[in-house]
């Protein structure tokens, strides 16, 4: 994977391309960071859907014609966990607003170790590693979003804003 195409084509082909690996595959296989060139496991569809060039509810109505629900439940729960949160937080627009007060503030602050973790210079291998892979691709799997965020806050003791 080297990328995504922002258009409505690429983003459908991207849908099909991981269909036959929505049901029981996905649930058994969703765990694992294989590298990003093996992301069958996976659907990397969440540019396509932030962008909103797929919708969820696409998305699980083409789930559906290929997997029945029990063998497909966990990605569509993966789904549904995206639109609660999206919900949530526009039902509390003060804690959008809040949280882009304090990037901006910590945006203006001098902070000791930003450019060295901007650049994947660390020492760290595995941070080191993933600031390269998003730079390269634009896209982490989920645990590895998950680890950079905890060595980003707990080991660099960088704002989780930036």
């Amino acid at each position: 994977m080297t990328g995504f195409i922002a258009t409505r084509e690429a983003a459908v082909a991207a849908l099909y391309r991981f269909l036959p690996n929505a049901g029981r595959h996905y649930a058994e296989q969703r765990n694992f960071d294989f590298g990003p060139e093996q992301r069958g496991n996976i659907s990397v569809l969440s540019p396509y859907v932030r962008h909103r060039l797929l919708s969820e509810q696409e998305i699980v109505a083409a789930v559906l014609k290929v997997h029945s629900p029990a063998a497909a439940e966990k990605f569509i729960q993966e789904i549904f966990w995206r639109s609660y949160w999206k919900g949530w937080l526009q039902q509390r627009p003060v804690v959008w607003q809040h949280y882009l007060a304090e990037l901006e503030h910590q945006k203006s602050l001098k902070i000791y170790g930003l450019e060295t973790a901007l650049n994947g210079e660390t020492g760290t291998a595995c941070f080191d590693h993933w600031v390269k892979e998003l730079r390269s691709t634009g896209y982490l799997h989920n645990h590895a979003r998950m680890w950079f965020a905890s060595i980003w806050i707990f080991t660099l003791r960088l704002p989780w804003q930036l």
